[in-house]
C-alpha cells in the first residue's frame, strides 16, 4: 500500500465539477464516435455524481499532492476512520480507470 500513497494524482483538464440541483457532478465529455448515440440522447457529458467527500478529494487531485497528503486533508476535514486510506486508494483507481484522472511518480 505505501506505494500507492506516493502516487501523485492530477484531474483530467477536459472534466469539469458543476453544481446542478444541489449535488454535484464531474461532466465527462462524450467525445469518441462510439458516443454518438448516447450524445444524441444525454447531450454532450456523462455526468458522475460526486458526494461531498468525493467532491473534497476531487478537488485536491492538482497534481500538488500524493495520496498520502490527500488522505490527511481528509481526515483534518472529515475526522479520524478506520479504512480510510484503503477507500481514499480504491476511490483514485476508480477514478484513473475511467481516464479522469492521471497517477504521476512518486514523490520520494
Amino acid at each position: 500500500m505505501e506505494n500507492y500513497l506516493r502516487l501523485i494524482p492530477k484531474r483530467n483538464e477536459n472534466i469539469r465539477l458543476k453544481k446542478m440541483d444541489d449535488k454535484y457532478y464531474l461532466l465527462i465529455p462524450m467525445d469518441s464516435p462510439f458516443d454518438i448515440i448516447a450524445r444524441k440522447l444525454h447531450g454532450e457529458y456523462r455526468r458522475l455524481e460526486l458526494d461531498e467527500r468525493g467532491v473534497f478529494v476531487w478537488n485536491l487531485c492538482d497534481g500538488t499532492r500524493n495520496i498520502k497528503l490527500i488522505g490527511k486533508k481528509v481526515r483534518e476535514r472529515f475526522g479520524e476512520e478506520e479504512g480510510l486510506y484503503e477507500r481514499l486508494i480504491t476511490f483514485i483507481l476508480e477514478l484513473y480507470k475511467r481516464n479522469l484522472i492521471s497517477l504521476g511518480g512518486t514523490d520520494e
